[in-house]
């Protein structure tokens, strides 16, 4: 197992996730890529009968995002982990399954939140859908 990619969504569970990556990376001495997905949101008119558009997350956003990136691959470079990460901008699900096989990841390291059924049954959660469509087995943190 040489390449670990993780993606991250900042949430609290982002630490644990970068921990658990971590201390499998330092086994065996693979490197990791820590993926953060930034999603486009709805920008909405003054105008009803116009459509939302589509609007790109701004820019200082993208700048905490990609400072937040960093100082979790330099937490991984102290503990002697090679380490790299990228901010993408996609569909979260299918760019993560993207980003893995471009990387040819041995193993994905993602974490999952607490939801009730109602929920998983009409939302669904990233971690379900990487772990369904992965082409490399996917290790779920769960949330403590």
């Amino acid at each position: 197992m040489k390449k670990i990619i993780v993606p991250v969504d900042f949430s609290d569970l982002a630490t644990e996730v970068i921990e658990k990556a971590g201390e499998i990376a330092k086994a065996f001495e693979s490197e990791v890529y820590i993926l953060h997905v930034s999603v486009p949101g709805p920008v909405f008119a003054d105008d009803p009968s116009q459509p939302a558009l589509v609007a790109s997350p701004g820019l200082e956003e993208l700048i905490r995002e990609d400072h937040d990136l960093k100082a979790m691959v330099h937490y991984l470079h102290e503990k002697g982990v090679n380490a790299r990460s990228a901010l993408v901008h996609g569909p979260v699900i299918n760019t993560i399954l993207d980003e893995a096989g471009k990387f040819e990841a041995d193993l994905i390291v993602i974490g999952t939140q607490s939801h009730g059924f109602l929920y998983r049954t009409f939302i669904g959660s990233v971690s379900d859908g990487v772990m369904r469509n992965s082409p490399c087995p996917v290790l779920i943190v769960p949330q403590p």
